[in-house]
């Protein structure tokens, strides 16, 4: 499995760090024996050999340069700081390569102002992509062919996979680490790296599965389970809620997020109680109580079955933050 990561001018290192310690944690979790018949391998993709300058003055060394043919499963385009522009008009051998990369089946994940990268070779015209908030009204006007969707914090069409921020990017690799690795190693991936991510409210949408039309109904929902979990929530509750007939809902819902609402709502409380956990001197029994649990044996029993370990493990290991791949 071939990753690579692309330098350009201004990108920001926090787009090429985490993810890459994140799939790197995850290629070395599998089987020895799959390791050496499956090598994994992270490549850093610059216009030049030479070390490139990005954020805070550091450099990176590059290991090939788009003339090097060799084809990609994944390829991640960092942010960048300012305008995006100045680094597409200094690296336009990019916009080529990229195209050439996904015609031979490469997945394409762009965060933030990276996304113009994308929106310059012509592969989201008709489809679906977000950025940063910042950068909104500029992307519109630069590429009106591009169905911008202002709501979405991940949005998927064909492969191509735009987010809007760092966190929503870490979302991501935890979606391609499931679907490469599989869920037991996205779980742990998570429980390891979580007190890295802040989870964000400010982005109540998230969509993994190509839909090219945002449904406003199916993000009210959303937003409405978050600010209610610690309150008794069934799907019937939430449609009424959103004023969508049940088996309408449920459809809708699933065709866009990807999972069913009952899936959501265990993902979002166990996402809460990760934070509780993480961030507050809570007890067992008021974090299972914010997050809807009564019962703190059944909140214990969920949240093993979701991390393979109890609610106080999880507190003990983010605090002293040890991880042993």
């Amino acid at each position: 499995m071939k990753i690579g990561f692309l330098l350009y001018e201004r990108a920001l290192i926090t787009g090429i760090s985490l993810a890459a310690e994140m799939l790197s944690s995850a290629a070395s979790l599998r089987p020895r024996t799959q390791q050496r018949n499956e090598p994994f391998s992270i490549k850093l993709i610059a216009p030049k050999l030479a070390p490139t300058k990005v954020t805070a003055g550091l450099k990176l060394q590059p290991d090939i340069t788009y003339d090097d043919p060799q084809a990609f499963d994944i390829l991640i385009l960092p942010p960048m700081w300012g305008n995006p522009q100045q680094s597409i008009h200094r690296s336009p051998e990019i916009i080529p390569w990229l195209k050439s990369q996904y015609q031979k089946g490469a997945k394409l994940v762009a965060t933030g102002t990276g996304v113009a990268w994308l929106a310059e070779t012509g592969l989201l015209n008709g489809q679906v992509a977000t950025t940063h908030w910042y950068f909104f009204d500029t992307f519109s006007s630069r590429y009106p062919n591009v169905i911008l969707n202002r709501q979405a914090s991940i949005t998927a069409a064909d492969g191509i996979y735009c987010t809007t921020s760092i966190n929503s990017q870490s979302e991501m690799i935890l979606y391609l680490i499931t679907e490469y690795f599989g869920q037991k190693t996205a779980q742990t991936i998570e429980t390891h790296f979580g007190h890295e991510i802040t989870k964000s409210t400010q982005q109540p949408f998230y969509q993994i599965g190509g839909q090219l039309q945002f449904d406003e109904s199916i993000a009210l929902a959303q937003d409405w389970m978050k600010r209610n979990l610690a309150k008794p929530i069934t799907a019937q509750s939430v449609a009424d809620h959103c004023d969508v007939p049940l088996r309408s809902f449920n459809r809708k819902f699933k065709d866009q997020v990807g999972e069913t609402p009952h899936q959501h709502l265990q993902r979002l409380r166990m996402d809460a109680a990760q934070q509780l956990l993480r961030d507050f001197g809570m007890s067992v029994q008021d974090v299972a109580e914010q997050v809807g649990y009564k019962d703190a044996h059944h909140f214990s029993t969920r949240f093993q079955q979701n991390f393979n370990m109890s609610p106080s493990q999880y507190r003990r290991m983010v605090k002293t933050k040890i991880y042993n791949p």
